[in-house]
């Protein structure tokens, strides 16, 4: 019986559900001292208490030129006549706010330390600008001109598939990554190997030192034709390769060997 006992107060003791309410419970009784901290942080701005005070000094130079409680009497004429808990001017009650919110946040720096200041998050200043790859000036004109997906008829900035041309030899699961090494961008073509010349299957263009990957790519025999979109316009092309389609394979191709003819 006892034994029984201990394990359903270990039980209740351990369980989730009793460490969840043990937290609410901190929690609860941890509220009163988050919302005076809180209250504390917000009268601890320089600019509140500066602006309390300033406020105290202007309600007490209206008095001393008017002679009277000229600030009380024109808020009274915005107010429904009650009879007050506390009567008192409102230079007198100015003054009285100005001194308990000192008061108040001279406490609370004695108990809490100094507030907390919620400023904007301090990025690196090389963290705000993104960064830039080397700056490309295409020599050789863009092949196919303007269209809907390329209404300025340009390279890409970035290295990616040509927009609006074929994609085509798609019904496999081989995967090609082509690399660029040199510091000139290229424009690539995926074509049969006996096909001369190139009727290109898929387009790509590879930023400088860029790559970008032919995906399902279907069996067959294909070679990479590539040529340099700036700099000297060199050509050149990969070797015949097979890409079979027994089961799911991969290449690499650096693409960096070009024809010395001129």
């Amino acid at each position: 019986m006892h034994k029984q006992l201990l394990l359903c107060v270990a039980a209740l003791t351990f369980s989730a559900t009793a460490r969840a309410e043990a937290s609410l419970a901190d929690l609860i009784f941890m509220m009163p001292k988050l919302v005076l901290m809180g209250i504390y942080n917000e009268l601890a701005r320089p600019w509140l208490l500066a602006g309390l005070w300033g406020a105290a000094a202007l309600f007490w130079l209206v008095r001393a030129i008017t002679g009277r409680d000229a600030v009380g009497g024109l808020l009274d004429n915005f107010t429904y006549p009650r009879r007050p808990w506390i009567k008192t001017s409102s230079y007198g009650a100015m003054a009285l706010l100005a001194m308990a919110t000192l008061l108040y946040v001279l406490v609370g720096y004695a108990l809490w330390g100094a507030p907390q200041r919620y400023g904007g998050p301090n990025f690196p200043q090389h963290s705000a600008q993104p960064s830039k790859g080397p700056v490309v000036k295409h020599t050789l004109p863009y092949p196919h001109g303007k269209s809907p997906d390329n209404r300025r008829g340009e390279w890409p900035k970035s290295s990616g598939r040509l927009l609006g041309q074929p994609y085509l030899a798609a019904g496999g699961d081989t995967l090609i990554t082509l690399n660029n090494p040199g510091d000139e961008g290229l424009w690539a073509r995926l074509c049969a190997a006996d096909a001369n010349p190139c009727s290109p299957l898929r387009q790509v263009y590879l930023s400088p030192r860029g790559g970008y990957t032919l995906d399902r790519v279907d069996e067959g025999k294909y070679r990479v034709v590539f040529t340099q979109t700036s700099g000297k316009n060199l050509s050149g092309s990969t070797r015949a390769f097979s890409v079979t389609g027994d089961r799911r394979g991969s290449f690499n191709l650096p693409l960096k060997e070009f024809d010395t003819k001129p």
